[in-house]
C-alpha cells in the first residue's frame, strides 16, 4: 500500500507541474508582442509538462488508496483540462501570427508589384551643345541620372556622357578614355 511520504511527493510534483500550468498562462494573458519561436518553444514546454503529468497520474493510480482515488482523479482533471487548453491557446496564437505574417508578406508583394507595373516615362538624357550658361544645368542632370547611379560601370557612365555631347563640347580632348578624365575636362573648359 501507499505511505503518507509517496503521497506527499506525488502533491510535490503535482504542485510542480501546477506551477508550470500556471507560467503558461501568464504567458498567453500577456500582451507583449509573440514572435513564432517563442510560441513554439512554449509549446515544446507544454508537451514536456504534459508527458511528466501523464508519469504523475500513473504514479497516483499505484499509490493512492481507493477512498481518496475520487478526490485526486478530480484534481487530476483539472490539470488535464489545463493542459488542453493552454494546448488550444498556444495553437491559436500560432495560427493567428501566421495568418498575419502571411497577409503582411502578401500585401507587400501586392505594393511591390503596383509598383513595378507603372510604366513611367523615359527620362531622355540631357544634351550638351558647348553653350556654357547651360553647363551648370546640363552637369546636375546627368551627374543625378548617370553619375550617381549605383548599378552602371565606368565604361557605362563614360558612353552615356558621350552621347550627350555635341557640337563644340564634342570635340573636347582627354588624357585618358574614361569617364573620370572626360567629366574633368569638360568641368575646367566650362566652369
Amino acid at each position: 500500500m501507499s505511505t503518507d511520504t509517496d503521497i506527499v511527493v506525488l502533491n510535490r510534483k503535482k504542485g510542480s507541474i501546477k506551477g508550470q500550468i500556471t507560467k503558461l498562462h501568464t504567458f498567453i494573458s500577456q500582451e507583449e508582442d509573440k514572435s513564432e519561436t517563442v510560441i513554439t518553444t512554449h509549446l515544446e514546454i507544454l508537451s514536456r509538462t504534459s508527458t511528466k503529468f501523464e508519469k504523475l497520474r500513473n504514479e497516483f493510480y499505484r499509490t493512492v488508496p481507493d477512498d481518496d482515488f475520487e478526490e485526486v482523479e478530480s484534481s487530476l482533471s483539472e490539470i488535464e483540462d489545463d493542459i488542453f487548453q493552454i494546448e488550444v491557446s498556444l495553437k491559436s496564437l500560432l495560427h493567428e501570427l501566421r495568418l498575419n505574417t502571411s497577409d503582411s508578406n502578401s500585401s507587400d508583394a501586392k505594393s511591390i508589384d503596383k509598383t513595378a507595373s507603372i510604366k513611367l516615362p523615359e527620362i531622355p538624357l540631357p544634351v550638351f551643345n558647348g553653350k556654357i550658361e547651360e553647363w551648370n544645368s546640363f552637369k546636375q542632370q546627368f551627374l543625378n541620372l548617370i553619375n550617381d547611379n549605383p548599378n552602371l560601370t565606368e565604361n557605362q557612365k563614360c558612353y552615356y556622357l558621350r552621347s550627350c555631347l555635341r557640337n563644340e563640347a564634342k570635340s573636347i580632348e582627354t588624357s585618358e578614355d574614361n569617364y573620370q578624365s572626360l567629366l574633368k575636362a569638360l568641368e575646367e573648359r566650362f566652369e
